[in-house]
């Protein structure tokens, strides 16, 4: 006979009285103050094992009998046989830890080599008149919030730019989709960038920091080079997916709300990663060569704007979003003497 201390709920009060169960071949007493019962054991269910926390036996009559584990619970008929396995996992810190990283892992993984996969292949499928609109929508709510004011360049600075640019982009695949414009932005100082679908805003600064024609048509090769490549749409994909994970792993909807409402920001302020940066660059290059523009010209700008933004510490200038490197410099001077 195995007899078990614990207490008893009829389950009409959620009031618990001591009580015990004995246990005797098939049969099982339950004595609980005034009230008693016998019941057949395979009409009673205990609950799973969950650490060492205290377990339940379910009588036929609703009642509930409360106590601690006991090894003999586990000949009993259970409420969940699979619960076995579980219960053995999550007793060891081990396995759980190990559990951890494999997550960490997958989720890494996912990150930094499926996320950018499919961001490539669903920017290959969006029409370029779809990415037009956004890069659109984007540069008209930079104006409305006063990043940008109308350009100061005279209008001869203008044409031989417009020229210039027109001339690299003549014999690509999305050439009849370019447009070039010019802005003054004070806080923002030397910087350029490409918007969804072939807008190309340069800065009255950027202009004037160049020392060559050369170096400006420099500027907007590697801009070209981001457009063709469709690497603000991949860049725009890939952080809009990133939000809305963070925002379903933490049921926060707040942070999603700030993501797609700070889009326009996240378009014109994309911080390429090294494979775009490089990739854009040596598009660049060969495009700068095929129209008879030296890189070099490049790597002289480069150089020149990573030491003002050193002295200044803009939070939106152009290094900020194309970090400048000494391994970007010397490719560039690399591809000049080529």
């Amino acid at each position: 006979m195995i007899t078990i201390e614990g207490h008893y709920y009829d389950g009409r009060w959620p009031i618990a009285v001591p009580a015990t169960m004995e246990f005797t071949g098939q049969d099982a007493l339950l004595t609980a103050n005034l009230t008693s019962g016998r019941y057949a054991v395979d009409t009673l269910k205990v609950s799973p094992r969950i650490g060492k926390t205290d377990r339940f036996i379910a009588l036929p009559s609703g009642g509930q009998f409360q106590c601690a584990d006991h090894a003999f619970l586990e000949s009993l008929p259970q409420a969940s046989p699979s619960e076995g396995p579980v219960a053995w996992l999550e007793e060891r810190w081990g396995v759980a830890l190990a559990g951890v990283a494999i997550v960490a892992c997958m989720l890494l993984a996912g990150y930094f080599f499926g996320l950018p996969a499919a961001a490539e292949r669903i920017a290959a499928r969006i029409p370029i008149e779809t990415e037009q609109t956004l890069g659109k929508q984007a540069l008209a709510w930079l104006d409305e919030q006063g990043w940008f004011t109308p350009t100061n360049l005279d209008k001869n600075t203008q044409k031989g730019i417009q020229d210039g640019f027109d001339r690299l982009r003549s014999e690509l695949p999305l050439k009849n989709h370019y447009q070039l414009e010019f802005r003054a932005a004070g806080a923002i100082g030397a910087n350029a960038f490409a918007l969804p679908g072939g807008t190309i805003v340069i800065t009255d600064d950027m202009v004037k920091a160049a020392e060559s024609p050369d170096e400006v048509q420099a500027v907007l090769a590697h801009e070209i080079g981001h457009v063709e490549l469709r690497h603000t749409l991949r860049s725009v994909l890939q952080n809009s997916v990133t939000a809305v994970v963070v925002a379903t792993v933490t049921a926060d909807a707040a942070s999603l709300s700030v993501a797609v409402a700070g889009l326009p920001v996240l378009v014109a302020q994309t911080k390429y990663s090294r494979e775009f940066e490089a990739a854009a660059d040596a598009f660049a290059f060969r495009l700068l060569k095929q129209k008879g523009h030296s890189p070099a010209a490049f790597a002289s700008l480069m150089e020149r704007l990573a030491k003002q933004h050193e002295q200044e510490e803009r939070a939106f200038a152009y290094v900020s979003s194309h970090p400048v490197t000494a391994e970007r410099v010397k490719r560039a001077r690399a591809a000049a003497k080529e």
